[in-house]
């Protein structure tokens, strides 16, 4: 009794909750990451568009070193000497007037912006995915654990059963539908241990954590009713700060800009 107290004890200790999971997915799945990434390689592309604007600033040097010989035949006369010639030039360019640079420069800038509402996206698929596999495994607990509750109920009425038929109040047939709900208990827990060990898995495949527990829900508490309740409210929010319509309205502006800077080559 003491040793299943303290399995209990030691898995209790070990689970993990949805934040805890949802922060080492972070850390681990390849799809988040690679928004990260993006959203870094834009960073880097905006800070290199901005050197077009910016004066550059360019530093040259050379040294020349010549060797003179020289040798009379009529006299002693001898010369020999070396010279070193060193050489720098320092240029500074600024430009005045580069107006598809500049419109570049914005651009950059709203392709940066994307880049954070595509980084939003991806976390907040991924809080999905975490959620979805997180829950799938209490449920798949909670079907397994209501399963092996009927398999002990279904026991004992196969034992009634026997004991039934052993003393002549029971036929055959009675204990032989008793066996069959009970090789059928069997069958479903078989099945619903299987389905826990597929919905362990997915939680492991997305967090990068090998067996992790998720915590059980506390019995009793209320979840809090979402406001504004008002559907149509939703729509309005989601019209003006959903980061998928946000990232096509960037997209349709860097796409005028775009036309912009093709004017401005003429110029």
């Amino acid at each position: 009794m003491s040793l299943a107290l303290g399995l209990a004890l030691s898995h209790t200790v070990h689970a993990q909750s949805l934040v805890d999971l949802f922060g080492a997915a972070k850390q681990y799945d390849a799809t988040y990451r690679g928004a990260q990434a993006q959203y870094e390689a834009n960073k880097a592309k905006a800070d290199q568009v901005i050197s077009a604007i910016f004066p550059s600033i360019q530093l040259v040097t050379n040294a020349t070193r010549t060797h003179a010989n020289a040798n009379s035949a009529s006299s002693s006369f001898t010369f020999d000497r070396y010279y070193s010639t060193p050489n720098m030039v320092l240029s500074l360019n600024q430009p005045l007037y580069r107006p598809a640079n500049l419109l570049q420069y914005e651009q950059s800038k709203l392709q940066l912006a994307q880049a954070v509402q595509t980084l939003v996206v991806a976390e907040q698929d991924l809080i999905v995915r975490v959620s979805q596999a997180y829950f799938d495994v209490l449920a798949s607990q909670d079907s397994l654990t209501f399963v092996r509750a009927q398999k002990v109920a279904v026991a004992e009425q196969l034992a009634s059963a026997k004991r039934n038929f052993e003393v002549g109040t029971a036929t055959i047939t009675d204990t032989r539908e008793a066996q069959a709900r009970y090789d059928l208990v069997i069958a479903q827990e078989i099945a619903a241990d299987n389905d826990l060990r597929v919905k362990r898995l997915a939680l492991d495949t997305i967090v990068g954590i090998k067996n992790a527990a998720p915590k059980t829900l506390n019995a009793g508490n209320a979840l809090k009713p979402t406001l504004p309740q008002d559907v149509e409210e939703w729509v309005k929010q989601s019209e003006t700060s959903h980061p998928t319509v946000l990232n096509a309205q960037l997209a349709m502006d860097i796409a005028q800009l775009e036309i912009e800077r093709a004017r401005a080559g003429h110029k």
